[in-house]
């Protein structure tokens, strides 16, 4: 069985200040969770709550966790005192799905806003049934299995990872330094958006300089029409500029130059062309001809086969970067990558 958790989770998909996977392991067994915890030679710590939990770990770095706690789900205790425990407003006895939920909201930092929702899940009837089968949720960035084997709850959690085959190919590549087995960065973005505008001119500059030699940077057209209507015409106005192969300085000028927001749009377009010394027939043409509809209609359904539903998304390789602004969590996440291929 598997399963969407999101309409669930909610605040999930935002970002997190606390240890979540891809982070340090250290700084996670120096947090409260692993205060008085005992650690067995076959690497099993055990949580003073009883749970049991193995971290998995690539460079230092937390790739997976496992965590096993006693159960005794249908026949525990209520649904609300659960549900008061995870929150951690008692100290009472509770099931091992509590238990669990609440060790879960701990390791990833998402804390109650995780361990309520993954708790209220747990204890659907339909997925009590189908625990001993397995249960696998998809709750990006995260994905969890959960199994009952025996009088045993495990719930293994991993970052979701998606197949390099479900994503497209752009002609909009920055190359790696060393080009070889890239690590690949993937931006989806909207030009109109003041979030990928802020993602351009304040994180990306430090974050290029930052780049290990090995990470190839793509750009990948996102445009949200429905809500800015502006965006689809930027960036097919990009692609024209890619076609005289200079889509990096455009992109570039147009998160810069947002007079475009304000005036006729393709005004401004050809002058940002003409600031590039860009051919301006070749450009104009290129504009009133829509030729850069198709690579912006790429870009769009590849959008929505990945599932995306927000600008920036961020990955690399196939992990979806929590934070885009955190410089640091993406340059770790960028080992990550590379160590677990």
């Amino acid at each position: 069985m598997k399963r969407v958790l999101a309409a669930l989770l909610g605040a999930l998909l935002l970002p997190s200040a606390h240890a979540q996977l891809g982070q340090p392991t250290d700084a996670l067994l120096k947090s409260p969770l692993f205060v008085g915890a005992q650690t067995s030679r076959a690497g099993i710590i055990t949580l003073k709550s009883g749970v049991n939990v193995v971290l998995g770990q690539r460079g230092g770095l937390l790739t997976n966790v496992t965590i096993t706690t006693p159960y005794t789900e249908p026949q525990g205790i209520s649904g609300s005192n659960d549900t008061a425990v995870a929150a951690g407003s008692t100290e009472q006895r509770v099931g091992g799905s509590a238990r669990a939920a609440q060790t879960v909201g701990a390791i990833t930092g998402y804390g109650e806003s995780l361990s309520a929702p993954l708790l209220q899940f747990l204890r659907q009837p339909d997925v009590v049934k189908q625990l001993p089968q397995g249960v696998t949720v998809d709750a990006p960035p995260l994905t969890i299995q959960a199994q009952v084997q025996g009088r045993a709850l495990i719930l293994k959690l991993s970052m979701t990872q998606v197949p390099a085959g479900q994503f497209t190919a752009t002609k909009n590549v920055r190359p790696a330094a060393k080009p070889g087995k890239d690590v690949v960065l993937r931006v989806y973005s909207d030009f109109q958006c003041p979030y990928c505008q802020k993602l351009e001119l304040e994180t990306m500059p430090a974050l290029l300089r930052a780049l290990p030699d090995d990470v190839r940077v793509e750009f990948h057209q996102f445009p949200l029409e429905q809500i800015h209507p502006l965006a689809r015409p930027a960036a097919e106005a990009s692609e024209c500029a890619a076609q005289q192969g200079r889509f990096w300085d455009y992109k570039d000028a147009l998160f810069r130059d947002r007079s475009w927001l304000q005036n006729n749009p393709n005004e401004t377009f050809l002058r940002l062309a003409g600031d590039l010394k860009l051919d301006p027939g070749k450009f104009k043409d290129c504009l009133a001809l829509r030729g850069g509809k198709a690579g912006v209609d790429a870009g769009l359904a590849e959008a929505q086969q990945l599932g995306l539903n927000a600008t920036p998304t961020v990955f690399v390789d196939g992990y979806r970067v929590g934070n885009p602004f955190d410089t640091a969590a993406v340059l770790e996440l960028i080992k990550i990558a590379r160590a677990t291929r």
